[in-house]
């Protein structure tokens, strides 16, 4: 709850921030977006979600899908995500998004239809994992609903642990199965764990996907950009101030903070010790 506290105190005044500078540029200042990212909405958490759909509609332009583009110049833009494909999904979010006629991007483990997600025993079935939809129902729901389709690997794994060749595999397979089973082109993926940097974007490029999805907060200035880009992430049970803050990209500090945080307890070089030593 503490921590919680202090990202919410240090994005408001990132927001107070913001705010001044638009109001002394006149509203001269490029477009901006941001890309959200759910996991889950549970049945009890339905009406959070719509509130928070009621919400974004207000603070936002929300975009359609993912493509290059340029951004309006003084509009603040969003696209909606979200990861793994859960049976919850399609019975309380969809529901939602197609009452408000909001567009979602949707990233899908493809090794993983039909079956329950199992992420952290990689292999055996979670028995605390959620479904993830089947082949058959992602196929009829692609048709029926306004849903853009993305890959999120084949097994969910964490693509800076393997191979070249394993990586390869996991973003080229699931591409393929994706494209063969709804029928239109995939040039999105969302890497499991968010864990992926210059070389799984690099190998991403070369299966032919366009975007790469992570999961640290970033607000793209003038325009959508192809390649590696950042999401903040969403849930229903965010408070109201926390949710309007995250949407505007007011959490985009983030990222820096935790580098920072990485180097600070890095322990220190062998030739940083030998100088000790030399100076002790």
């Amino acid at each position: 709850m503490l921590s919680r506290l202090i990202k919410l105190g240090i994005s408001a005044v990132v927001f107070l921030r913001d705010w001044c500078a638009r109001r002394l540029s006149g509203g001269g200042q490029p477009g901006t977006c941001v890309f959200l990212t759910y996991h889950t909405v549970s049945e009890g958490g339905r009406a959070h979600f719509a509130r928070q759909l009621a919400m974004l509609g207000r603070l936002a332009r929300i975009l359609p899908g993912v493509r290059v583009r340029e951004l309006e110049k003084g509009v603040h833009h969003a696209v909606i995500t979200f990861d793994d494909a859960f049976e919850s999904f399609f019975q309380n979010a969809l529901p939602a998004l197609a009452a408000a006629k909001v567009p979602v991007l949707l990233f899908v483990p493809t090794g993983y239809l039909g079956r329950k997600s199992a992420w952290f025993d990689y292999g055996s079935e979670n028995a605390v994992g959620e479904q993830v939809v089947s082949a058959e129902e992602l196929q009829r729901r692609v048709r029926e609903e306004a849903i853009e389709i993305g890959s999120h690997t084949v097994n969910h794994l964490n693509l800076a642990e393997i191979s070249d060749e394993q990586a390869r595999a996991e973003l080229r397979d699931s591409r393929q199965t994706l494209e063969s089973l709804c029928q239109r082109k995939v040039n999105s993926i969302s890497f499991p764990y968010g864990s992926g940097g210059a070389r799984e974007a690099r190998l991403a490029a070369e299966a032919g996907y366009d975007f790469c999805f992570g999961v640290l907060p970033e607000t793209l200035s003038g325009t959508i950009h192809s390649g590696l880009v950042g999401r903040v992430s969403v849930q229903p049970t965010d408070w109201d101030i926390e949710f309007k803050l995250k949407v505007l990209g007011a959490y985009r500090w983030l990222p820096r903070a935790s580098a920072w945080k990485k180097k600070a307890m890095r322990p220190a070089s062998s030739v940083e010790m030998k100088e000790v030593k030399l100076h002790g």
